[in-house]
């Protein structure tokens, strides 16, 4: 017998066990790149949970605040504050909106509300350009609407707050 024919057999008997060997080196590894992957993804997917919930946290305070402007405006009778306040909600209230959908944050009724506010805010801009320039009359309706939408936005934020402050202690 030659050394070839040795180096054959040699090679025969190792190459299963090495093959093996390989199979599950690769296995453990692909387990553990998944593994990493799922958590980047976690962690990716609760970073912009917690974006989404501070920008909420932010917008809803700037919401009051607007209605407030608006309610003063009224009160004073000062129309470009009315309009300003009134594009400030549409805006504002709209992103709300979009942050509350976007995290399935809000319910179906809230979500109607905002969009009606926001509608109702739009009208009322639109008939300040009319005739009737009564204030109080012509923003009625929108100013029912955003104190509607204040109000629930309130349990909103307490919820959201909570939750921001569970996911800081849990990180």
């Amino acid at each position: 017998m030659d050394f070839f024919d040795v180096a054959g057999r040699i090679a025969d008997v190792t190459a299963v066990p090495g093959l093996v060997t390989g199979f599950v080196i690769t296995y453990r590894q692909l387990r553990k790149t998944r593994t990493a992957a799922d958590a980047a993804r976690d962690a990716a997917h609760n970073a912009q949970a917690s974006i989404g919930r501070s920008n909420l946290l932010v917008l809803i305070p700037q919401l009051q605040r607007v209605e407030e402007e608006l309610d003063r405006a009224v009160r004073q009778g000062v129309e470009e504050v009315v309009v300003s306040a009134l594009q400030g909600w549409r805006w504002q209230a709209g992103q709300v909106r979009g942050l509350l959908e976007a995290g399935r944050l809000g319910n179906q009724s809230l979500l109607t509300d905002i969009q009606h506010s926001v509608t109702a805010a739009a009208v009322a801009q639109h008939n300040l350009h009319g005739p009737s320039k009564n204030l109080v009359s012509t923003t009625h309706k929108v100013r029912q609407a955003i104190a509607k939408v204040t109000n629930e936005l309130g349990a909103v934020a307490t919820v959201q707050g909570i939750q921001a402050g569970d996911s800081h202690v849990n990180a």
